[in-house]
């Protein structure tokens, strides 16, 4: 098992900041920081050990005007655009699996509904599920925030919550 930071001269992970995206051919390991409503998604192929991580905000590029410029910035165009760029560096599309972790409702605000943490996690279902990509394993919802590290090689997605009653580390 690979562990970063440990040892001297050991690599950094990747970050992958709030609206961004990356891809790695398993080497890496790709890190998210401070997720609340925002929702991170791991796509990975198990079979070309290549995967990437997107730290979306909002869920809904298609109704927005600038999806095309920050595609990581939306649940459906980051997934999109993970499965794109995969493939182009040589992940069978028919292979890919996801794992979602965020989407926490922390704040409330009684006058936009549905929180933006669960409509972030809801439209990522959605799209993997147009998209037949299957969802295999997700820890969102809550109220707390989260980290996510993950290695697309394995598709190990480490999940750091921050929860005063389950403060912990969970693997997915």
């Amino acid at each position: 098992m690979k562990t970063y930071g440990s040892e001297p001269g050991a690599p950094s992970p990747v970050q992958v900041g709030i609206s961004e995206l990356a891809v790695s051919d398993g080497d890496d390991t790709l890190k998210s920081y401070g997720l609340g409503s925002c929702l991170a998604i791991a796509l990975y192929d198990p079979e070309d050990e290549i995967g990437g991580l997107a730290h979306a905000m909002l869920p809904d590029g298609d109704a927005a005007d600038n999806s095309d410029r920050k595609p990581g910035k939306y649940a459906d165009t980051a997934i999109r655009a993970l499965l794109r760029r995969m493939v182009e560096r040589g992940a069978s599309y028919t292979s890919v699996e996801a794992k979602i972790a965020g989407g926490s409702d922390m704040f409330e605000f009684d006058s936009f509904g549905e929180g933006v943490g669960q409509r972030n996690a809801d439209a990522a279902r959605e799209e993997l599920e147009k998209l037949g990509v299957p969802l295999v394993a997700e820890d969102v919802g809550g109220d707390h925030g989260r980290t996510v590290e993950f290695t697309p090689g394995t598709g190990r997605l480490l999940v750091k919550t921050s929860d005063e009653e389950e403060n912990g580390v969970t693997e997915l």
